[in-house]
């Protein structure tokens, strides 16, 4: 896994933010091992990764930035899974709070644009229709492209944190990120995952109140 050693050099001031109290930084056993960080920069509210490991079948990395509330710009999100030696998937975006083509012009193609546009417009994994750019990265399949996916990340977060560096101020972005956060809360594939091996409880509670805390 190695999303949280490029986060760290990219981002030389990272804040460590402290867990709700009912989660521990690793809740690990026999068969499964769920490993949840937060942190926190300039201009970055929360920094939040998980990393889930069941043994001999799933293995994911989710990591997720959002900027502090003043500001207007996308929510980055990225996810690796591998299930079994048998199916990858991978995805990274600059998720968009607006639709307007005002938005997208200003957050996407202006760092994005020389990125190819998505090649799917459906996923049984995602709603496509609602916050994802049009220069998604998406990529399904039965060999481990993990290499390619990393360097890929690299560079999104690069253009992510020149992006960060210029963005205008909106004082109802908040609202924009709760209802990011609402959505994707009832849309990801994490709770499935999580409730499988764990608890609905837990599942539920860790999506809500770790994953998308704003739900």
């Amino acid at each position: 896994m190695e999303v949280r050693s490029k986060l760290f050099e990219l981002y030389d001031d990272l804040t460590p933010v402290a867990l709700p109290n009912w989660l521990s930084p690793v809740i690990k056993d026999k068969n499964s091992c769920i490993k949840s960080y937060v942190w926190r920069t300039d201009r970055l509210r929360r920094i939040r990764l998980c990393e889930l490991h069941i043994h001999g079948k799933f293995i994911a990395e989710s990591l997720v930035i959002y900027p502090d509330f003043q500001y207007d710009a996308p929510v980055f999100g990225t996810e690796y899974v591998k299930c079994g030696n048998v199916k990858y998937f991978g995805t990274i975006d600059f998720h968009p709070l607006e639709s307007s083509e005002e938005y997208s012009n200003k957050y996407i193609q202006e760092y994005l644009g020389d990125q190819e546009d998505r090649i799917k417009n459906k996923s049984k994994i995602y709603d496509l229709d609602t916050y994802f750019s049009k220069k998604l990265w998406i990529k399904t399949d039965r060999e481990d492209f993990y290499t390619e996916y990393i360097n890929k990340l690299v560079l999104y977060l690069s253009r992510y944190k020149q992006c960060i560096k210029k963005c205008g101020q909106k004082h109802t972005a908040h609202i924009f990120q709760k209802g990011y956060d609402h959505h994707l809360s009832y849309t990801d594939p994490a709770y499935g995952i999580i409730k499988s091996y764990y608890t609905k409880s837990f599942a539920r509670q860790y999506i809500n109140d770790f994953l998308f805390d704003l739900a």
